[in-house]
């Protein structure tokens, strides 16, 4: 029996969610759009079986609200466009917030009732979809998602009786877009060149675009490079020369730079709110000069609450997403700072970019004091295996997670979590901060810390969601023992 029909036949939903939310999660989100497309028949009969009963969840209760976002988004990806608005009212009068895309979506689906509605709803819409993309980190895939899914709803309603008006849109939209570089245009028009004089024909084969366009955009490729070595050239040795070298120092040649070559708008664009995965090397310029004092300013604050309890230890560390190998290059120079007697003796980076992984490697090189063993694992997060994460030895395992939890370009599922789990031993730390842009982002954090308080020993250090200066956050640090 699948989570649907569990679902449908549990006798209290509020605790069925309480105590299966994991497998929910990865029923609705971690399934590929063709996947979930397959359900929608029964989707479509669960949710107007128990509409009244998902409506009445107590919200004040965080875990019921991420539970009705997961609803949501899944009803944007399946266009059940009247139970998308019935839920998201519903959440909003909660408080929860859901982010500008989702907010997007609602205007479509809730307050279209003429033709000339789309012409009016155009602008705001994309408006928020660029507010999404420049405060909430949302990805160029998912902001066009949500744009075809606009022109979709509009097809799928009008498409019988209103030809012409339609074409005449689709003109419309190819000049409007001219100003919204976060969109992928070749694929918009790639939709918009279908012809809809079989207008049924033309949404089924739009969808079926969509859904492998989903499917294309959500996979990196991994590219496994055995022999990876940190970068030997011009910027290497640049960082060789630095007179006690640390993270502000090595940042300045970065900024240097980046001004140097005028700080184009491009490479800002090209960075995707820093989520992308880089293979030029002038985005690694870029991505330090954006966001290094942004990850310091966090870091520092978490390592405060945690890293004393290591002083006097060897420890193992586990750079999650690491990009330029930031949180580890920000650990070392705050051990320096804070005097503090702790041995990193192994360190395993994770990130799919080969350029971001050596130089990272080069990054702690130059900073490091001691000889540290470090394991350059280039691999996104969904291909990694048991051996990449294990260590042969008992050391205290510190798991840094800066920036990447929160991030939907990875499946957060059991089957990563269990990982986790069957590769580490002993102690282990975990230090978990990303921006504080929605609930629903949010969401996120809070599973894979839940996943640990129930199976595991663990302990609460710090939960924090208050901005720090100019930076918003959203923390979990805790420790767990006997994994």
């Amino acid at each position: 029996m699948n989570i649907l029909e569990k679902l449908k036949n549990c006798s209290n939903l509020e605790n069925f969610i309480n105590t299966n939310f994991q497998e929910i999660y990865d029923f609705f989100h971690n399934q590929t759009q063709t996947e979930l497309y397959s359900y929608k028949k029964e989707i479509k009969q669960y949710f107007r079986q128990a509409r009244r009963e998902i409506i009445s969840l107590d919200c004040s209760n965080k875990i019921n609200g991420d539970f009705i976002a997961l609803l949501i988004e899944s009803c944007e990806k399946l266009h059940l466009f009247m139970e998308f608005g019935l839920f998201y009212d519903y959440l909003s009068k909660c408080g929860y917030k859901l982010g500008d895309r989702l907010q997007a979506t609602h205007h479509y689906c809730s307050s279209i009732k003429k033709f000339d509605d789309y012409y009016d709803k155009n602008y705001l819409i994309l408006e928020l979809l660029k507010s999404a993309y420049l405060n909430e980190d949302e990805s160029k895939e998912q902001l066009t998602t949500t744009y075809i899914n606009f022109y979709l709803h509009m097809l799928y309603n009008f498409g019988e009786y209103n030809k012409p008006k339609i074409i005449h849109f689709k003109k419309y939209i190819f000049s409007e877009l001219q100003n919204y570089i976060f969109l992928d245009k070749e694929f918009i028009n790639t939709i918009l060149n279908i012809n809809i004089a079989d207008y049924k024909k033309a949404y089924s084969d739009s969808l079926q675009l969509l859904n492998n366009y989903l499917y294309q955009t959500g996979l990196i490729i991994c590219k496994i490079n055995n022999f990876l070595q940190s970068e030997a050239n011009q910027y290497s040795q640049q960082l060789h020369k630095i007179q006690n070298p640390n993270f502000n120092k090595i940042r300045k040649i970065s900024i240097d730079y980046i001004m140097s070559i005028g700080n184009p708008n491009d490479l800002h664009y090209q960075l995707s709110q820093g989520v992308t995965v880089i293979e030029e090397e002038d985005l690694l310029y870029k991505y330090l000069f954006n966001y290094g004092k942004m990850h310091k300013t966090k870091l520092y604050a978490s390592f405060d609450t945690v890293i004393h309890q290591l002083n006097n230890k060897t420890i193992n560390v586990i750079d999650w997403g690491c990009g330029q190998a930031l949180a580890t290059s920000l650990l070392i120079d705050y051990l320096k700072e804070n005097s503090l007697n702790i041995d990193i003796s192994n360190v395993i980076l994770i990130e799919p970019s080969s350029l971001a992984l050596s130089r990272g490697m080069l990054h702690i090189d130059v900073l490091k004091e001691d000889e540290i063993d470090i394991k350059a694992v280039n691999k996104d997060i969904d291909s990694l295996e048991i051996s990449d994460l294990t260590i042969n030895n008992s050391n205290i395992t510190l798991h840094l997670f800066s920036n990447i939890l929160d991030v939907e370009f990875f499946r957060l599922d059991i089957n990563f979590l269990e990982k986790i789990a069957s590769s580490q031993k002993g102690l282990n730390y975990f230090v978990c901060v990303s921006p504080n842009i929605n609930d629903k982002r949010n969401a996120r954090l809070d599973m894979f810390y839940r996943y640990f308080n129930e199976y595991f020993e663990m302990e609460l250090i710090s939960s924090r969601d208050t901005p720090l200066n100019d930076y918003t956050r959203y923390e979990k640090i805790f420790k767990v023992a006997n994994l």
